[in-house]
């Protein structure tokens, strides 16, 4: 007997296949899924989901016991009554119709969400027996969609006649694939816990991404993201959006995530959930991050102190431009903005300010006192917002220093922050 060499296959074509005994050829049910292992770059088929008539339970057939057959017609299998009596396979296999066919995965290399009409299997006929597939690509065309309701050869034949072109399909990569939840093989959701691929986008990204998928999935893949991720992108997002999902989050993964927010990002994210949520939220946190929280809370939406950032880089006069850009690689991760220093004396007064250029130009011996900027402009907490936007337009700052009435800085405010108050559809138009 000879068989038909064939190095790829669609799910969709061995969908409702046969199987059948391959010592008799009696027909022994039909394909309704597949069964993959997801331990590689590319998740290997370990078996085939049968619905077999008069039984209630699909069977499973472990993919070993399949053997070289004619997949566009049949699918033949070492056969034997004691096979209706074995269990489900482990809990590491995932189901890939269940689990991809008409879903949406995150694909990490267009930082977009796409939709899946079919999945792309390779056919390794290099075994004896039983050939291995593998999923290498995900059909995210419309011709994946064509193909699952039969009319492919129809309107590729009427495409190829109009352009003399066949239609393209539209393929990503397994590799760059991100998947929200699976199924496994018990028929159970599971999320997806690797997020390595989802580190590698800019939270910026991350954040549109989130934004197409459900409020379900939204939730589960901030919560498969470290904290400082999950932040970053948080913050990215329309506050109705961050409201969501925080609800929906398990109160000590959200209090995590808060603890590596901006201040002033915290207090508006705070300000817009239930009671309960913030009471619960405030229980995680340290005593002196909820005085603060509450603090900035009180402030008029109006004003500076309703937008300021409690986190910022200071130095001493008497240090050195080496001891603070040592301080500065240490402290990066805990201030929003990086570019500036603000420099004050043994009373904690602001005195003046340096940039990371000044900083880097200068000899490391250099005490910051020698080439600061004196007397920098700064604003209170009681500072209009739009009186902040006008220095900004002015000046061209990134950032403005906010003091009290000693002149001892309490936060700063950026410009970022300041113009999406001031123009609010700033942030709607950087979202389309």
């Amino acid at each position: 007997m000879t068989y038909e060499v064939v190095n790829f296959i669609y799910l969709s074509e061995l969908l409702s296949l046969p199987v059948v005994n391959a010592s008799g050829s009696k027909r022994i049910g039909r394909i309704i899924d597949l069964a993959a292992s997801t331990g590689q770059v590319y998740p290997k088929v370990t078996g085939i989901i049968t619905k077999v008539p008069g039984r209630r339970e699909p069977l499973y057939v472990p993919w070993h016991l399949v053997r070289r057959t004619t997949f566009s017609k049949r699918v033949a299998i070492d056969y034997s009554p004691d096979m209706l009596n074995s269990t489900m396979g482990g809990e590491n296999e995932i189901l890939l119709k269940k689990s991809f066919l008409d879903r949406q995965l995150i694909s990490t290399s267009g930082y977009k969400v796409v939709r899946v009409n079919d999945l792309h299997l390779l056919i390794d006929n290099t075994a004896k027996e039983s050939p291995n597939l593998w999923l290498v690509h995900v059909d995210v065309g419309i011709r994946g969609l064509l193909r699952r309701l039969g009319w492919d050869r129809i309107v590729n034949a009427i495409v190829h006649w109009i352009i003399a072109r066949d239609m393209r399909d539209e393929f990503v990569p397994w590799k760059h694939i991100q998947p929200t939840t699976t199924t496994n093989v018990f028929g159970s959701l599971q999320l997806k816990t690797d997020s390595s691929k989802l580190s590698e986008i800019h939270p910026a990204d991350l954040a549109d991404i989130l934004e197409d998928l459900g409020i379900e999935e939204r939730t589960s893949m901030i919560e498969s993201l470290d904290n400082a991720t999950a932040a970053a992108t948080l913050q990215e997002m329309p506050i109705k959006l961050r409201s969501q999902i925080a609800e929906t989050l398990d109160i000590e993964k959200f209090a995590g995530i808060v603890n590596e927010m901006h201040m002033d990002e915290v207090v508006d994210l705070l300000d817009s959930l239930d009671p309960e949520k913030r009471s619960a939220v405030f229980h995680m946190l340290t005593q002196e991050k909820v005085g603060e929280i509450e603090e900035l809370s009180k402030l008029s939406v109006h004003r500076v102190g309703s937008i300021m950032n409690t986190d910022f880089i200071v130095a001493r006069l008497t240090q050195t431009v080496r001891e603070v850009l040592k301080a500065m690689k240490a402290e990066r991760w805990k201030t929003e903005l990086i570019y500036y220093v603000f420099i004050i004396d043994n009373d904690d007064r602001l005195k003046g300010v340096l940039t990371l250029r000044h900083l880097l130009a200068a000899k490391p011996g250099t005490f910051v006192s020698e080439i600061m900027r004196e007397n920098p402009i700064t604003v209170s907490v009681e500072t209009s917002i739009k009186r902040v936007a006008k220095i900004f337009f002015k000046y061209n700052f990134q950032a403005v220093p906010v003091v009290d009435e000693e002149q001892r800085m309490v936060g700063i405010v950026s410009m970022k922050d300041t113009l999406e108050v001031v123009f609010p559809e700033i942030r709607e138009e950087a979202k389309g």
